[in-house]
């Protein structure tokens, strides 16, 4: 993969300052991103620690607690992509992120 992953000091860290529930309901929309953007037919590539096939997986997994953090990097039409969940229904997140997708691959500027 061509785009670098994460950096797990940084999700460390910034787990410590969001405190553990926030960080948990972070990571779960993040992790359901994540799975939705690495199934997707226009994405070519996703960085998520919490997935397994991540190369940061390991330390991730060994290193992070409730969660792998709300940040999703994801390469699509050969542009790589940040994308930071928030408290909303991941389903929400999902549809929101279908409509970027859809958008990305349009001439159409809106």
């Amino acid at each position: 993969m061509g785009e670098k992953g994460l950096d797990i000091d940084f999700l460390l860290a910034l787990s410590s300052q969001l405190g553990r529930e926030r960080w948990r309901t972070l990571s779960d929309a993040a992790q359901v991103v994540a799975s939705y953007l690495a199934c997707h037919p226009c994405v070519e590539a996703v960085r998520y620690p919490g997935l397994k096939s991540d190369p940061d997986f390991p330390r991730a997994a060994n290193t992070l607690v409730g969660g792998f953090g709300p940040f999703v990097r994801y390469c699509s039409a050969g542009e790589w992509c940040l994308w930071e969940a928030d408290e909303r229904d991941a389903r929400a997140q999902v549809v929101d992120l279908e409509a970027r997708l859809r958008d990305q691959g349009t001439d159409d500027p809106k």
